[in-house]
């Protein structure tokens, strides 16, 4: 609507100046047809700039995410650094288990990614969204412009589990290089020993603090597959300095 206005008090005002005779009429139309014209270029510049007719929606979502390692062999979130700078990131992650092609953050300047750990099983992912939506009344005259659902900024926020790794890509590919060499049977066994041993360490210490342990196999279970956890995220650690 607002371009109608704009365009109609162009048009107005080059009919006025130009064909109307009578000198009064002709002042009087031509500033009429000035004040629309003008009164329109300055809302769209509002609209566009101050966002005049327009307030802000947030939305947030949260989903459960996967670890980006297709093997689905051990948690990992993946970061690339982009820009200039390397201070801005793309958090790289699967949308579901063992996903061949993971997906990834938006690499836009709206975007902000943050990571946190949790001692909960499961990675999730919160996205925060917040944009500019017109009120109902203004929709009718700028609506045209593309401005609805524009986005302000948005935030997501990683939880992923205390015994995942978050590592670059360029980390990730000198891994991946390390851990091809350790698929040697004699490699292999010798990592088995170790994570026993490790495991068998870290269960005795528990098992001073809580006695009631060793009588309760099913938090023997997971305590084991936390301490196999660990043990693997250590490695991982030590392989990638």
């Amino acid at each position: 609507m607002i371009l109608a206005t704009l365009v109609i008090g162009a048009i107005a005002l080059f009919i006025c100046f130009v064909y109307i005779k009578p000198m009064t009429w002709r002042v009087i139309g031509t500033l009429l047809s000035l004040v629309l014209l003008i009164t329109s270029l300055v809302m769209i510049n509002k609209n566009d700039h101050d966002h005049y007719g327009m307030h802000k929606v947030t939305t947030t979502e949260t989903k459960k995410i996967y670890s980006a390692d297709a093997t689905g062999k051990m948690g990992l979130l993946l970061y690339q650094p982009i820009g200039s700078k390397g201070t801005e990131n793309v958090q790289i992650y699967a949308t579901k288990p063992k996903q061949k092609t993971p997906g990834h953050t938006q690499p836009n300047e709206f975007t902000t990614n943050k990571v946190k750990r949790t001692s909960a099983a499961k990675a999730t992912l919160k996205t925060t969204e917040t944009r500019w939506q017109y009120n109902k009344g203004a929709k009718i005259w700028f609506g045209i412009s593309g401005n609805n659902n524009k986005l302000i900024k948005r935030v997501n926020t990683f939880t992923i589990p205390n015994n995942w790794i978050h590592i670059t890509t360029k980390q990730a590919t000198t891994l991946k290089k390390k851990m091809a060499k350790m698929q040697t049977p004699a490699a292999q066994a010798q990592t088995k020993q170790q994570a026993e041993a490790y495991v068998k360490t870290k269960m005795q210490a528990a098992a001073q603090k809580d006695p009631s342990i060793m009588q309760d196999q099913a938090k023997q279970a997971k305590l084991s597959k936390q301490f196999a956890a660990e043990f693997q995220a250590n490695m991982i650690k030590q392989a990638i300095k």
